[in-house]
């Protein structure tokens, strides 16, 4: 039964926000849906969409008095959460933590800067301003280049020379907003997503992804992106108690309690290393896959932590392996997917979830603009996973508006 006292305004259509929009229904809300697209995949799921951007402080504003709303929030997109907490702020409703802290977390040279302040385990790095003159400073090839102020691997290239530093640097400088870059030395180990929640302080691991990089030779020019993870990802003891104690101190570091925490890390022979974090969930399928492996509900709890409402952990040791596998596609115009729903009726597909919807821009940079969907497989052995992937890939395609196959289907090699 919906209250009408009771007014949330969620931000961005992505389709984990479908999950979220069904959950605040549930608490008895009536539920607004801000995003830019006309047709965004959570819109059916929401009481009321209002055509606008999530990233215009002044319009959410705006929206939320008019709406006399209760709630403002955005679980798993990093600018349109930060919008949240700023609005939310400004009008003296409830928020996990500070718009100071939500920007600092969302400006990844200001978050470098505290991580080194404060003795956390990252890469060596350097910052350059567009128009500056810029030298590698004892950097070591290979490095990583990123735009200092976007999301979703948008401009990240690891590159192996002066040659390529040049090129992808002036890329990622380009897609700044504030015209500034990350140079940073490349270090070799598995990329891990760790998902925790803080609890009294400390670092509650929920669950550790490994994710899958692009496989070389695959056309993509060093662009630094996630086909997918495997999860659970078992860490060895030393390895799970040093985690656990550098991420309760990351916590401490940014002054987050009762929140969710995702940190992107890398796995070397000297332990973790921060890649970057978040003060939020994971996006695409990353709840659903919480939640199904480990039990966790990690949207729930990030509603309560949004309600400062405390939030006990209560995770149990995974008996499944469960794959996410993100869906990419040609540069255009999105069309149509087919094969999903008889591979999920056939147990091949745990779930689907759709990232586009008809007529949507397909970018070209293997970024979040490129995706146009995810699924998940399970199994109780990575043998079953494998297989049912193999299936999958096979049977899926994307269309685009004019009926064209678009789906990169050369992006599953997981031999590594």
């Amino acid at each position: 039964m919906i209250n009408n006292n009771l007014v949330a305004i969620v931000l961005g259509g992505t389709a984990p926000h479908a999950v979220l929009l069904e959950n605040l229904k549930a608490r008895g809300y009536y539920t607004v849906l801000v995003d830019y697209f006309e047709n965004p995949p959570a819109k059916k799921y929401a009481d009321e969409h209002i055509v606008a951007s999530t990233l215009d402080k002044d319009v959410v504003l705006n929206i939320a008095r008019e709406k006399e709303a209760s709630l403002v929030i955005a679980t798993c997109v990093d600018q349109a959460n930060t919008v949240a907490i700023c609005v939310s702020q400004q009008l003296g409703l409830p928020r996990p933590y500070s718009y100071e802290t939500a920007t600092t977390i969302a400006d990844k040279t200001l978050m470098k800067d505290k991580l080194v302040a404060h003795g956390l385990p990252t890469a060596r790095h350097v910052y350059v301003d567009k128009g500056s003159d810029f030298e590698v400073d004892g950097l070591n090839y290979p490095l990583v280049v990123k735009p200092a102020d976007t999301n979703g691997s948008a401009g990240v290239r690891k590159v192996n020379n002066a040659a390529e530093l040049k090129i992808y640097l002036e890329m990622a400088l380009d897609l700044s907003r504030v015209g500034r870059a990350i140079v940073e030395e490349f270090i070799s180990g598995p990329e891990l997503s760790i998902d925790c929640f803080i609890e009294q302080g400390s670092a509650k691991i929920v669950l550790v992804r490994r994710k899958y990089p692009v496989p070389p030779d695959c056309g993509v020019d060093q662009v630094m992106q996630s086909t997918g993870s495997i999860a659970p990802y078992h860490l060895s003891e030393n390895h799970m108690e040093q985690a656990e104690k550098v991420l309760t101190k990351l916590a401490k570091v940014f002054e987050l309690d009762n929140c969710p925490m995702l940190v992107q890390a890398l796995l070397s022979e000297n332990g973790i290393s921060i890649i970057e974090f978040a003060a939020r969930l994971s996006g695409g399928t990353g709840s659903a896959t919480t939640k199904l492996i480990s039990g966790f509900d990690a949207l729930d709890a990030s509603v309560d932590s949004f309600l400062q409402v405390p939030v006990t952990v209560q995770a149990h040791e995974p008996t499944l392996y469960s794959m996410t596998n993100t869906v990419y596609a040609k540069p255009g115009r999105f069309g149509s997917i087919s094969g999903y729903q008889e591979l999920i009726a056939e147990g091949v597909i745990e779930k689907f979830l759709h990232y586009k919807t008809k007529g949507m821009l397909i970018g070209s940079d293997m970024s979040t603009r490129s995706r146009v969907g995810a699924f998940l497989i399970t199994g109780g052995d990575m043998k079953t996973v494998e297989s049912r992937l193999r299936c999958a890939i096979r049977r899926l395609e994307v269309y685009d508006e004019t009926g064209c196959k678009i789906m990169r289907k050369d992006l599953y090699d997981r031999s590594n």
